[in-house]
């Protein structure tokens, strides 16, 4: 394995991590992007390509799913 996947590999344990620890719904997407790039790794992409995948899946997950996701996890005040 090269270390560009290393690289990967080691950014989303450490990401899924901070998820776990904090539970901010804010990492669990970075761990996402860089499964992508992983991914893009191992079909032999560029690591500009890798690089650009990783900040456009977290970039877009973060954006579109996170309100979605906080609507179901936050916990509602019944009286």
């Amino acid at each position: 394995m090269d270390l560009v996947a290393i690289v990967w590999l080691v950014l989303m344990v450490v990401f899924l991590i901070a998820e776990a620890a904090t539970v901010t719904l804010v990492s669990l997407w970075f761990a996402a992007g860089a499964l992508a790039a992983l991914i893009a790794y191992f079909l032999g992409a560029a690591v500009w390509l890798q690089v650009l995948l990783f900040l456009a899946v977290s970039a877009l997950l973060l954006t579109a799913l996170r309100p979605l996701v906080r609507k179901f996890v936050t916990p509602r005040l019944q009286r």
